[in-house]
This record gives C-alpha cells, sequence and structure tokens, in this order.
C-alpha cells in the first residue's frame, strides 16, 4: 500500500534547494489518492491608504500681492494620492475608518477687533498690518526690547501665541490646506487557476473606483509559484530494503505581489497544497 504524506517545501524563485530532511506538513488522503481540493483556500487581504489634499483660498486672497508682496492662489482645489498599499494572509477585520475632521470655522473672522464697518480691501488691510505688527512684537520679545518680566515658559507661551495669530492672519490671504486620509480593504481568494486578480482601480481625480471604471488605472494582485521541476533532487530515493514506494504532495513556496501604477507596493509569500503536485519516489533497484 502506498504511503502518502505532504510536504512543505521552501524554495526559492530563481532556485530549487535540495532538501536532505524532508519535513511532513500533513496527510492529505482520499481513498488512497491524493486531494488537494480540500486544502483550505487561501486568502490575502489588500489594504490601501489613499490621502485626498483640499486647497481653500484665502478670503483675502486677491489682496496678497498689493499688502504682502507675494501672488496667493485663488482657486479651491483637491489633489487625491495612493499613500500606500500592504498585503496580509487571511481575511482582515474591518476596522472603522477614521477621518479627519475639517477645522470649526468661526463666523466672524478672528482678525476682526473692531465694530467699524470696512469694504473687504479696508480689512486686508487691517490683517496686513496685524501681521506686519505681530512680527514686530514677537522681534521686540526676542531681543527684550519689549516684556522684560516675560521670559522662560512665559516667553514660550507668548512666542507660540503670536505664530498662532500670525498663521491665522496669513491663511486669509494664502488659504489652508486639509488632509483627510481613508483605508480601503479588500479580500483576495487565491485559486490555482489564476495568477492575477484586479483589486480595483485608482484614479487621480476621483480615488479608488471599482474594476470597470477605465478612468482609474488598475491595481492588481499577482501570484508566482516556483516551478514543478527537479523533484528528483528534492525527494531522497528510498532504500533498497523498502518494498513499497512511497508517494508525496510537493507543495512549493508561493508569492503574492501588490502592483499599483507599475509599481511594486508590496509582497507576502505562503504555502498552500493547493499547488501541491503528486510525486512517486521509487525503491533503489
Amino acid at each position: 500500500m502506498k504511503r502518502l504524506f505532504a510536504i512543505l517545501v521552501v524554495v526559492s524563485f530563481a532556485t530549487i534547494a535540495v532538501a536532505q530532511n524532508i519535513t511532513k506538513a500533513g496527510l492529505y488522503l482520499k481513498n488512497g489518492v491524493a486531494v488537494v481540493t480540500e486544502a483550505e483556500p487561501v486568502v490575502v487581504n489588500v489594504t490601501l491608504r489613499v490621502a485626498t489634499e483640499h486647497f481653500t483660498p484665502g478670503i483675502y486672497a486677491r489682496y496678497a500681492q498689493k499688502y504682502l508682496g507675494k501672488r496667493a492662489t485663488l482657486s479651491e482645489y483637491s489633489s487625491i494620492e495612493l499613500l500606500d498599499g500592504k498585503l496580509a494572509l487571511g481575511a482582515a477585520e474591518k476596522q472603522p475608518v477614521a477621518v479627519a475632521q475639517e477645522p470649526y470655522v468661526l463666523p466672524l473672522p478672528s482678525n476682526r477687533v473692531s465694530a467699524k464697518v470696512e469694504t473687504n480691501e479696508e480689512q486686508a488691510a487691517s490683517t496686513a498690518e496685524m501681521i506686519f505688527s505681530l512680527r514686530k512684537h514677537r522681534l521686540d520679545l526676542i531681543t527684550g526690547e519689549a516684556g522684560e518680566n516675560v521670559f522662560g515658559a512665559g516667553l514660550k507661551a507668548a512666542l507660540d501665541e503670536i505664530a498662532r495669530i500670525e498663521k491665522e492672519c496669513l491663511d486669509m490671504f494664502y488659504g489652508a490646506k486639509s488632509v483627510t486620509e481613508k483605508v480601503y480593504t479588500f479580500d483576495i481568494t487565491i485559486t490555482p487557476d489564476k495568477n492575477e486578480y484586479m483589486v480595483c482601480r485608482f484614479s487621480d481625480d476621483m480615488g479608488i473606483v471599482a474594476v470597470d471604471d477605465l478612468s482609474g488605472k488598475p491595481i492588481v494582485v499577482k501570484v508566482e509559484t516556483a516551478p514543478h521541476k527537479a523533484y528528483s533532487d528534492i525527494l531522497l530515493p528510498l532504500g533498497p530494503k523498502d518494498k513499497v514506494s512511497a508517494e508525496y504532495l510537493i507543495v512549493p513556496q508561493s508569492k503574492c505581489s501588490l502592483i499599483g501604477e507599475a509599481t511594486l507596493m508590496d509582497t507576502v509569500e505562503f504555502a498552500s497544497p493547493l499547488y501541491g503536485k503528486s510525486v512517486t519516489a521509487l525503491p533503489i533497484k
């Protein structure tokens, strides 16, 4: 009666190593015949991290060149970037997606310190004056021209507050950016009859889109399996006293690669009996 063993062979994709001590990884036997379809399916989890950057122009953007000497961007825009992609064996638990909160905007600009009615340009001029005033106060604090009793932690707190207010005023001219990150997960079931799987597509304008949306570039998982060859170098022949042959299930190493926009993002290796091949070692005559 034949003996059937499943053998896990860790194989390089460049060469096949000679195994002098074969490790038995399990037994797959049904009516004396190897049945590799009874092995568990291989599930690979794909995690993609996408960032959306949104720019909002300042309310005084058109006056930036006049009062601050540098032009500001006048148009609102967004850009989407695929930050990274990761592979892991097994289905992932669905986690809630963390989304960055937009900053709360006061109904009245923070630079308004008077009830005096001013045109938009007059408000821009006042804000520019505040910026230069803040910079002078900061320089006076640093050089000791003002605030002789402000030092140590108090000085740092004062400088930090000046920097905060200055940034608020500058944002009114040059706008502000906000970044939101989102995580997408996909579970891909790997089968021996297929070596490439379309996960989704990525669009520079829309982000992650469906596989049939041709506006995006494909993100795929590719599977490579070490070739079934040179098994005579892997299996030791049976001794001359052995009366029966031994049947083994050779399980090679496989590698999954995550590829997006022609760039290798991540790889993961696995060994599954689904890719096994039955090989018989005969007694030496």
